[in-house]
């Protein structure tokens, strides 16, 4: 009985939760089925993409990286007279720590200050960049890959985009909390606070800002940093399961260590580090669950896909194969030009790895082609010259051709896949691609089918 239960649950959570039709079952069903496919496919990703195996890279990265990077924000915003920001802004990411949080942020802004870049020269200055360009970088990555993108950024996209990031990103943070701040004490605001109940409607919104603020960076990071379109609602959902993690997960470390006097005894002056270790790695983790949770907010069938790719299901190939060419011979029709995988796969409503991988076989069977000006694949022929059948053709490894030669006719077995195969080839005859992009009836049907002796 436990067996039989645990098999059902079992290909519930493999393959019934997610073949389930929302639209044939009640609203409150589709949010729970939805939030549950969500919690599962992130639940099993964390384990098979080995997330955590990513965040203790990025642990070696950040200890690589940290004091440069700080030295270059500092530096920027130094500019602008608010480089004092940095210490509130680290001493309320390392909060969970407690005291010996503060004791890090002191010594890393101690080693910032005591980092004078005038006098690093200009091998020094480039070590310090390319020091804070690893670290974006290694974060893209390791985006990308739970976004299932193969090729990241160029490299003029790359000094860009990682020169905006630190640039523009810390000074957004620092300019929002000081807003922040001088909105608080403000005297219109100290008034209003002394009107009931609207003062505390105010103060709650305040202790809330924090949380909001966190949702903002977490949503900007799923947003911008992946190499790939990212709906703004999927980088919102992520950002803010992000700062809800993150704040559970500071209740839960601040609570550790306060408990963790026995440590300090047994480690003595390394407790520190190994706590800062601990926290980074957690916060690390947090981090990619959190884009985990984007990547499967925008695609929700995601998983399915995956699960069926892998196990090279051949009904999922020969229908990706020809959704993808039917896509593609109405962009062909609209006179529109080649079109890049990612682009597709947002179209598609699939992960970018799964159609990469589709396109490149139709590419390798001469049914596709790619273009350098613009950028992208496109049919190699006119869509009213490609049969439905050679499409579904090119999906079979090795064609049908070959695999019909080495079929014996007196085989019985044999003989049944060849008049299988002839009878496919002529309920598909006259569909083309053209007709099934416009939802042209088969012209093939108005016929009647031939005879066992081929005659009609």
């Amino acid at each position: 009985m436990n067996m039989n239960k645990a098999a059902q649950i079992k290909q519930f959570v493999k393959q019934d939760l997610w073949t389930t039709d929302l639209d044939t079952v009640h609203i409150v069903q589709r949010v729970g089925i939805q939030a549950l496919r969500l919690a599962i496919a992130v639940a099993l990703e964390v384990r098979h993409r080995l997330l955590d195996a990513q965040a203790a890279g990025l642990v070696f990265t950040t200890l690589l990286s940290l004091v440069p990077f700080l030295a270059v924000m500092f530096s920027v915003l130094k500019a602008f007279g608010v480089h004092h920001q940095i210490e509130p802004v680290l001493a309320q990411a390392l909060d969970p720590l407690g005291p010996k949080g503060r004791e890090i942020t002191s010594q890393v802004i101690g080693f910032v200050d005591n980092l004078k870049v005038g006098v690093l020269g200009i091998v020094g200055v480039a070590g310090l960049f390319y020091t804070t360009y690893s670290l974006i970088n290694k974060i893209e990555q390791a985006l990308n890959a739970i976004w299932r993108v193969r090729q990241g950024r160029s490299w003029a996209r790359k000094f860009t985009d990682y020169l905006s990031v630190v640039l523009v990103g810390p000074l957004l943070i620092v300019t929002a909390l000081g807003l922040l701040a001088s909105v608080q004490s403000h005297t219109v605001v100290q008034r209003v606070l002394e009107i009931q109940p609207l003062g505390s409607l105010l103060v709650w919104t305040a202790k809330f800002a924090p949380f909001l603020l966190l949702c903002g960076v977490f949503t900007f990071f799923y947003k911008f940093i992946p190499h790939t379109q990212v709906q703004l609602r999927s980088a919102l959902v992520g950002g803010i399961s992000a700062a809800i993690l993150w704040g559970i997960a500071g209740e839960g470390f601040a609570t550790f260590v306060a408990g963790s006097a026995k440590y300090s005894a047994i480690y003595s002056g390394f407790a520190i580090l190994i706590l800062f270790l601990l926290w980074l790695y957690v916060g690390w983790l947090i981090v990619l669950i959190g884009a985990q949770v984007s990547f499967f907010h925008q695609h929700p069938t995601a998983y399915l896909s995956h699960l069926l790719w892998q196990q090279r299901t051949h009904a999922f190939r020969e229908r990706m194969a020809l959704t993808a060419m039917v896509a593609l011979t109405r962009h062909y029709i609209k006179g529109e030009g080649p079109i890049r995988a990612p682009a597709l796969a947002s179209e598609l409503n699939l992960p970018v790895s799964i159609v990469e991988e589709q396109v490149e076989q139709l590419v390798e069977q001469g049914l596709l082609g790619r273009m350098t000006a613009p950028e992208g694949v496109t049919l190699v022929k006119p869509p009213d010259l490609v049969s439905v059948k050679e499409v579904l053709d090119a999906v079979r490894e090795g064609g049908p051709a070959g695999a019909l030669a080495m079929i014996d006719s007196m085989d019985p077995v044999g003989d049944l896949l060849r008049r299988r195969d002839e009878a496919v080839k002529v309920a598909l005859a006259g569909l083309t691609l053209r007709s099934l992009a416009l939802g042209q009836p088969d012209a093939s049907k108005e016929r009647p089918a031939p005879s066992r002796d081929g005659s009609t």
